[in-house]
């Protein structure tokens, strides 16, 4: 039976080791970040939220630590919302009747599809600090006014490798998975040494193809793309190697 490392946020950690074993698979938690509310946003920052013509949101936490920050946060109705990912439309939908469009492919690269369609003059990103460099980019190329609203922090988490170190000696073979780019940096900066040509060999389950690049280029060569970051999908791309 594999053992599969999870690197998720430590919020998501015991719904994500849940679903792991369920489906069958050992697993290993190695959170690489917490995650709290950013307190030094502004109400005139969140005013303009509230006005902007267009809202990007890349993560289910920039909403929840924005309603943290303003419970009764509202939104024109002519505001349009897109956000990455089922997992974000759904937490969206939960708590505000405005629509929200997703992309089909459930990434950066799929919201700036959805961004070429609508061809904004200016937007609002939710999220935190970190990442984002396609999104920034992208408006920048095209001239399109953006401000990013940092609702929460994420907080590096500093990572025991030992339990690791121990099963690399045994014959499971665990599995790596990854969900942002960030997490993947973050783990394999923190790597020890003495271990990190063996980790680069396991098998690694990538949430995006944007992670996968950044995975290959790290050096992992055994790398496979879920169709989102989500559980059941990376479960599903699992069971699949």
């Amino acid at each position: 039976m594999s053992t599969v490392i999870i690197t998720r946020p430590q919020h998501r950690i015991e719904q994500a080791q849940k679903a792991y074993q369920q489906a069958g698979f050992e697993t290993m938690a190695m959170p690489c970040f917490a995650v709290q509310t950013n307190t030094e946003v502004t109400p005139e920052q969140l005013a303009q939220a509230e006005r902007a013509p267009l809202i990007l949101i890349f993560n289910s936490n920039a909403i929840k630590h924005l309603l943290l920050l303003k419970p009764d946060f509202t939104l024109s109705q002519d505001t349009k919302v897109m956000g990455v990912g089922e997992g974000v439309a759904r937490y969206w939908q939960d708590h505000f009747d405005q629509p929200i469009l997703t992309p089909a492919s459930q990434d950066s690269a799929g919201m700036m599809a959805l961004l070429d369609h609508y061809q904004p003059d200016s937007l609002v990103i939710l999220t935190a600090a970190g990442g984002l460099d396609l999104v920034r980019r992208y408006c920048i190329e095209r001239q399109i006014h953006y401000q990013q609203i940092n609702t929460y922090q994420r907080v590096p988490l500093s990572l025991n490798f030992e339990a690791l170190y121990e099963l690399l000696k045994t014959s499971k073979k665990p599995v790596l998975t990854a969900t942002s780019g960030l997490i993947l940096e973050h783990f394999w900066q923190q790597c020890p040494g003495k271990i990190k040509t063996a980790v680069s060999r396991l098998p690694l389950i990538s949430g995006a193809k944007r992670i996968s690049q950044i995975a290959k280029t790290l050096g992992f060569n055994d790398v496979h793309t879920a169709d989102s970051p989500s559980n059941s999908d990376m479960i599903t791309t699992l069971q699949k190697i």
